[in-house]
């Protein structure tokens, strides 16, 4: 059965001076209480590196990853992160896991190490959890348009997904664009003109999509992107279904 979790940031950590320090996961939209029904089994825990070579900040964000699921009362035997030094371990991890955390990060740079370990096969008969968090939600679509934040020297924006759903979203959303400066606002148009091939559902920090075989719900603020046009379609501590919107 399908289990995804889409979002755009989990908000497992504060800031403290320069350091991020975790905390327990924000629940304001039920996704704690919605992975710990989803979750079958709690004995491996897998953590997907977005820049697999940066063995450092995988080390750090994983570690807060962890630690926030165990403040949040979601406890497991064993963790485990994939990156370069355990790529050969993939289809283990992978299999062995009842929770698959796609990390946030450098989205194409996260998408050719996707392909580098053929996580979409080893995906294809998985049953756990799966959650995306930013670069990791935008990677599970068939078709990934990863909108250019850095105006014309942005990376590639469009190129094959994980193939777990149709769904794009954009993470990090903010509907004012007063304070944006032009890299911002190349991006945000970018968006808008892109929303008039695809429909485009974007996350506000702490909100996310939850896709099953039966449904497709939106927790959270968010804002559906279609046809050049953004409409707000679900507040804080409410539920939007979206299961019959067309998501091309």
């Amino acid at each position: 059965m399908k289990k995804l979790f889409f979002t755009s940031n989990i908000k497992n950590y504060k800031q403290v001076g320069n350091f991020k320090v975790a905390k327990e996961i924000d629940n304001i939209n039920g996704i704690v209480d919605q992975l710990k029904c989803a979750i079958l089994n709690f004995d491996s825990i897998l953590c997907v590196a977005s820049s697999p070579d940066d063995i450092q900040k995988v080390n750090a964000y994983a570690n807060i990853l962890f630690d926030g699921f165990k403040m949040s009362g979601i406890s497991f035997k064993n963790y485990n992160i994939l990156d370069n030094r355990t790529r050969n371990k993939a289809k283990e991890y992978v299999e062995n896991a009842d929770l698959v955390f796609l990390s946030g990060g450098d989205t194409y740079i996260q998408n050719q190490f996707f392909k580098e370990i053929n996580l979409k096969n080893l995906l294809k008969e998985y049953n756990g959890v799966i959650i995306g968090q930013s670069a990791g939600s935008l990677n599970m679509a068939e078709s990934v348009y990863n909108s250019p934040e850095y105006g014309n020297e942005s990376k590639q924006i469009y190129f094959n997904g994980l193939g777990l759903s149709n769904i794009n979203i954009e993470p990090h959303f903010c509907l004012s664009t007063i304070n944006f400066n032009e890299l911002e606002m190349y991006q945000r148009n970018n968006i808008l003109e892109e929303s008039k091939k695809r429909t485009i559902f974007a996350l506000c920090d702490g909100s996310h999509i939850f896709e099953t075989d039966q449904s497709i719900d939106i927790y959270g603020e968010a804002y559906i992107i279609k046809n050049g046009d953004i409409t707000k379609i679900c507040e804080n501590a409410c539920k939007y279904n979206i299961f019959n919107v067309e998501k091309k």
